[in-house]
């Protein structure tokens, strides 16, 4: 995860109203958000029809063009961060599904070779409704899982951000991820 002191100094100019904050923060995560967009579109098997570029650009308007710019602090961020790119991702997931279920039109059954290339996008509505269960049950559980599924932070920046240690986050991780087994079945693969 990039520097959480000159993100959170960036994010503090930003919210006072300094025009250039915005610019200076938005170079400085830059390049770990399009790492993280390359990880989610390379996921997808090539079923999502955008580009890391254009994900981190989607997501960026999401966080910054609301009523609201307050960040409390880095780790807010970042949250805010997932949330938007998850939101970017699964909205254009269920696009594609709706697309190639006819979206409405009599369906005509296909082989399953055919149908595999959109099994990721499957796994990824799979993951996010078992996501919204978990977020009922356990918020924190479900913040680890958008953090490390949907944005692509490793355990040891996840740790460094909620200030425990890398074991406690691999733990936590572990609950979520027999919760989320246990939540949608058949399409666990993806966790």
């Amino acid at each position: 995860m990039t520097d959480r002191p000159a993100v959170t100094e960036l994010l503090v100019a930003y919210e006072r109203g300094d025009s250039s904050a915005q610019e200076q923060l938005f170079s400085v995560v830059y390049d770990e958000l399009k790492r993280i967009a390359r990880g989610h579109v390379r996921r997808s098997s090539g079923n999502l029809t955008v580009n890391p570029t254009a994900l981190v650009h989607e997501a960026w308007i999401k966080i910054t063009r609301g009523e609201s710019r307050q960040f409390n602090d880095s780790v807010h961020f970042y949250n805010l961060l997932a949330q938007a790119m998850r939101h970017v991702i699964l909205d254009l997931a269920k696009r594609r599904s709706t697309e190639r279920h006819g979206q409405g039109f009599a369906r005509t059954e296909l082989s399953e070779e055919i149908e595999q290339p959109d099994r990721a996008l499957d796994e990824l509505l799979a993951v996010d409704a078992g996501l919204v269960k978990l977020q009922a049950c356990d918020a924190e559980l479900a913040q680890l899982v958008e953090w490390h599924f949907f944005c692509g932070l490793s355990f040891v920046d996840i740790a460094a951000a909620r200030g425990v240690t890398e074991r406690t986050v691999r733990r936590h991780w572990e609950m979520a991820r027999l919760f989320l087994v246990d939540a949608i079945g058949d399409d666990a693969a993806a966790v």
